[in-house]
């Protein structure tokens, strides 16, 4: 994963699908990634056999990544491999030695942030990774809920973002929707943003109008809200 050249438009990743129709819907509306969510707790949970089927049919120009929390490497690296997936999301509490025993993928980490000392910690972590010399290839920041794992809805509190470090290939999470995303990339300046319940009719279930209005939101095309006369 290579950071954006300046000037590129941030990549958007639409996450937790749960159907291959919805799955096409979202590359066809210009979605970069698409996410699969292997949390069994989580309503968004999608089995391997019909991630693979969607993995199966997506196009060149839209890439599925796997989320999962607190699996074992081992159990990571057997459903990616039944998917067909390249690139995981690991989004609960795995040490830095899992991202070691993954080396072969492409690891997105995700970190919910509650406060500046969960960013502290956060580099903390990453700094260890480095030194074990198996850092993430992207960082996912995340909104936090206490008790809830994987996404969560929730939005960063801006006092927090600002305490961000600059980070290749940052992807901005939580609680994003078509209404405030261009604020926050304005704020943030990620690489990539990622929402999931911020376009859906229900959990699972993309509504093809938000995620076309997302997607234009993030690059910057955002509708006039005045009606022409």
């Amino acid at each position: 994963m290579a950071p954006n050249a300046p000037g590129d438009p941030v990549l958007v990743k639409i996450c937790g699908l749960t159907a291959v129709g919805e799955a096409l819907a979202c590359a066809r509306a210009g979605a970069d990634r698409i996410g699969l969510n292997f949390h069994p707790a989580s309503p968004r949970h999608v089995a391997p056999d019909v991630a693979a089927e969607i993995v199966a049919a997506l196009p060149p120009s839209c890439t599925a990544v796997g989320l999962f929390v607190d699996r074992l490497p081992a159990e990571v690296a057997e459903i990616a491999r039944r998917a067909g997936l390249h690139t995981v999301q690991l989004h609960g509490n795995e040490p830095p030695e899992d991202l070691l025993a993954l080396r072969h993928l492409t690891i997105i980490r995700a970190f919910r942030l509650a406060d500046p000392a969960a960013v502290a910690r956060m580099q903390a972590y990453l700094q260890r990774t480095a030194d074990l010399g198996r850092a993430p290839d992207a960082v996912l920041v995340d909104g936090y809920v206490a008790g809830q794992q994987g996404g969560t809805g929730q939005t960063i509190d801006l006092g927090v973002l600002d305490h961000l470090p600059q980070l290749p290939n940052l992807i901005l999470a939580g609680g994003l929707t078509p209404e405030n995303v261009a604020a926050r990339i304005a704020r943030v300046h990620p690489w990539m943003v990622d929402v999931a319940s911020g376009v859906e009719s229900s959990p699972g279930r993309k509504d093809p109008a938000l995620v076309a209005a997302f997607i234009r939101a993030a690059r910057g095309k955002i509708a006039d809200p005045t009606p022409s006369r």
